[in-house]
């Protein structure tokens, strides 16, 4: 039995980090040593896409990267203990160790040595052999208690890998480029602004935050304030998951999911509005305060919406038939009053808008002409707005 093959059995044992095997990469790899003793071709095949694979990842051939971030990032009961720091017994200790070591093989090997040994075991096709590719190493496998520290300091899975997710149809998946915007970039609103900050700052440091809702004009920087916001403390281990209207059925599942993770999170739910009769009305009060299970501590809801009570009304349900009209008005201005905190975004008058625009020409090294206080007033006028939005736009379209 040639060592690829030997190598092969002992990956096959893994329990712990079982999941690594489905890794696609890693799957070609196993391909490879379980036929690198009774078939050149299925070698060289399986050999050609684990190496397509490891060139085109993030890694970019660098296998011993690619092989450090499966294990970093795989979610097993000894990771997801580890970042929670729960006592494991010894037998799931000393098999997490073993199964390390048997990974750390791997960074053993590289493609020199695999040739090598395919030489051997097929003699008579060494030009075959040479035709396949190489790929880099520059680590060695991650110790034990590399790992554990690791994943105390930055949780476990997905979310140690990323800060930023989107719920979707029951599943949290990671956003892999974000927004990086900062409050530098935003002018004006700066109580607002360190409102957001000291409320996120309480949430870090576990003593206690408000759900927020940031109410206000349409472009005046509500969004961008919250994406601020998660810049402002990612490095500090926050994250942020954004849920659209259309999956806040699904709310009280993905809180129960964050509560189990050792993180703070931002719920943040962007253009919050609903009809009297929409179901998801009943899901996010309930949320916010009102379900009998208690609130978990590591997780806060940030929501954004240009009207002030939400739910939208018409003149027909202010004037309704119900005996008593005003439960019916008061429920229409419960779901605001349910955020322990209301921000709000007003358009800027003319003087600020100006200001503003000018504060955002400056940032971009644009030479403010005696044109330019017309131009924007203009600009504004077209646009029948005065935001930072618009600001923004306008700027964009001077320097051009």
């Amino acid at each position: 039995m040639n060592e690829l093959l030997l190598l092969n059995y002992k990956l096959l044992s893994l329990s712990i980090f079982s999941n690594i095997l489905k890794d696609s990469a890693i799957a070609s790899l196993m391909g490879l040593f379980a036929y690198s003793s009774k078939s050149l071709s299925e070698s060289v095949i399986y050999a050609a896409k684990f190496l397509k694979i490891i060139y085109e990842s993030e890694y970019r051939g660098d296998f011993s990267k690619y092989l450090n971030d499966l294990i970093m990032h795989d979610e097993n009961v000894f990771t997801k203990n580890i970042a929670r720091s729960v006592d494991l017994n010894d037998d799931i200790l000393n098999a997490a160790k073993q199964e390390l070591s048997t990974l750390s093989e791997l960074f053993a090997f590289d493609m020199e040595k695999i040739k090598q040994i395919l030489k051997t075991q097929f003699k008579d096709s060494e030009n075959i052999v040479d035709l396949l590719g190489k790929y880099g190493k520059s680590e060695n496998c991650i110790c034990f208690d590399e790992l554990c520290n690791y994943l105390r300091q930055n949780c476990y899975g997905i979310y140690a890998k990323y800060g930023a997710f989107f719920y979707k149809e029951g599943k949290i998946n990671p956003v892999k480029h974000t927004d990086v915007i900062t409050f530098e970039d935003l002018k004006d609103y700066k109580t607002q602004q360190e409102t957001l900050i000291k409320n996120t700052h309480a949430l870090i440091e576990g003593k206690g935050a408000n759900n927020i809702l940031l109410y206000g004009d349409r472009g005046c920087g509500k969004s961008s304030s919250v994406k601020a916001t998660y810049n402002e403390f990612k490095n500090q281990g926050l994250k942020i998951v954004q849920i659209l209207k259309q999956d806040l059925s699904g709310l009280d599942n993905l809180l129960e999911k964050l509560a189990k993770i050792p993180s703070k999170f931002i719920v943040f739910i962007d253009d919050l509005s609903f009809s009297q009769e929409d179901e998801n009305l009943s899901v996010i009060k309930s949320a916010l305060e009102g379900a009998i299970s208690k609130r978990s501590d590591n997780v806060v809801i940030y929501a954004t919406t240009n009207r002030r009570n939400i739910i939208k009304e018409t003149f027909s349900s202010r004037e309704g038939n119900e005996v008593h009209l005003s439960d019916t008005i008061d429920e229409n201005a419960s779901l605001s009053d349910r955020f322990g905190i209301t921000l709000t975004f007003l358009a800027p008058n003319k003087d600020k808008f100006l200001e503003i625009a000018k504060k955002i020409a400056k940032d971009k090294n644009i030479e403010i002409k005696e044109d330019f206080d017309i131009k924007a007033e203009r600009f504004a006028l077209l646009k029948a707005s005065r935001s930072p939005r618009v600001a923004q736009q306008f700027v964009k379209q001077y320097s051009a």
